[in-house]
């Protein structure tokens, strides 16, 4: 199903006032500013060298960044599935296991003459399941109508949700602070997925089957994703896209 999802300042009151009444401590699985480069037990995909690495950030983030670059003239008959992407897979070392609470944060940073493609989307975060075959339990898209995309899903198309929010011509030339809240579960009986954007909520469910049943090795993929490139119209050539401090930290 697709839905439009509004976030209401009650719900997100509530949400605030449950985490500070709970007493368990947050372990930090994960944390880099990318000062000392990409850690050794992250894998890359992507079709050159260059297309993923550590530079200067941008002014308006400042430190160091991961800058990721995919083009439409790459060879990626090397690259998982054969499709265009370049990605950071954390799968060798940080898994979601169902029924855990997991809090990630990362800054998002697209350039100022980023454009967009009205022909097709494109990924820039998404939580990979263990599994190889289907769809990734969580993504987040820039859709062809300009606004973020949101899918929420299983193996299941009966459980797939899909929703929109906010224009993505408006974060152009600035940085967006993200965090998701998440809890997997493939039953849906303990599942939650919370998306804040720069500390507002744009997508929330909750008793909503998230993850592939059973699965206890999904795992982050940061990066650019654009499935249908080769095989669709597009008004775009390349993409570049800056990835700031990112975090993931978890509690049972």
């Amino acid at each position: 199903m697709r839905i439009q999802v509004k976030a209401g300042l009650a719900f997100f009151c509530m949400l605030a006032v449950s985490a500070a009444a709970d007493s368990r401590n947050w372990v930090e699985l994960f944390s880099t500013d990318w000062s000392h480069g990409v850690d050794k037990r992250i894998q890359y995909q992507m079709p050159r060298k260059d297309s993923i690495g550590v530079v200067d950030a941008p002014q308006e983030m400042g430190g160091k960044a991961l800058k990721v670059t995919i083009s439409k003239n790459d060879d990626y008959s090397a690259v998982a599935n054969g499709a265009p992407r370049a990605e950071l897979s954390f799968n060798g070392f940080l898994h979601f296991s169902q029924g855990k609470e997991y809090v990630l944060s990362w800054q998002t940073y697209m350039p100022a003459g980023y454009t967009l493609d009205r022909g097709q989307a494109e990924v820039v975060f998404q939580i990979h399941q263990g599994p190889a075959a289907g769809y990734p339990p969580f993504a987040i898209f820039l859709s062809e109508g300009g606004q973020y995309e949101v899918h929420n899903r299983t193996q299941s198309k009966a459980d797939w949700v899909s929703a929109f929010f906010g224009r993505v011509e408006s974060d152009r030339g600035r940085v967006v602070n993200w965090q998701l809240h998440y809890i997997p579960d493939g039953s849906g009986a303990r599942a939650v997925t919370e998306l804040t954007k720069d500390g507002q909520l744009v997508f929330a469910t909750k008793g909503v089957p998230n993850a592939y049943e059973d699965d206890d090795r999904a795992y982050l993929k940061l990066g650019l994703y654009k499935a249908d490139w080769l095989k669709k119209s597009s008004e775009v050539d390349t993409r570049t896209m800056y990835y700031g401090g990112v975090s993931v930290k978890v509690r049972d």
